[in-house]
């Protein structure tokens, strides 16, 4: 993949990242205000319940894990190279998922272990 490619690539890595970084903080900033307002009966369940929000969900957590993934890919060159086997994923491929790790052969030998 040239450099112009990764550099379109990245663009669209770091927007889709920074929208991601936005949901999250709405999502806790409006789960906390509705922890705050509702009747706190119980502290100890309250304070549960406060730290319990401050923890991104996993599939979030797992995008931004592979967004970053993806960005460190295409500082070191390697973007667009599945990490199993080496070899290029297809653009169709990152086009549809650009932070994607495996070519479709390795991603399907992964689900099926």
């Amino acid at each position: 993949m040239n450099k112009k490619e990764m550099e379109k690539f990245k663009k669209i890595l770091l927007e889709k990242r920074d929208d991601l970084m936005k949901v999250v903080k709405t999502k806790k900033e409006q789960d906390l205000t509705d922890v705050e307002i509702g009747d706190e009966i119980d502290s100890a369940s309250a304070n549960t319940e406060k730290e319990m929000l401050f923890e991104v969900t996993d599939n979030e957590k797992v995008m931004l894990d592979s967004i970053e993934s993806a960005l460190r890919r295409i500082e070191k060159g390697t973007f667009g190279a599945c990490e199993s086997c080496r070899q290029k994923i297809s653009e169709a491929r990152i086009k549809a998922i650009p932070w994607v790790r495996y070519c479709i052969e390795c991603q399907s030998k992964a689900e099926k272990a």
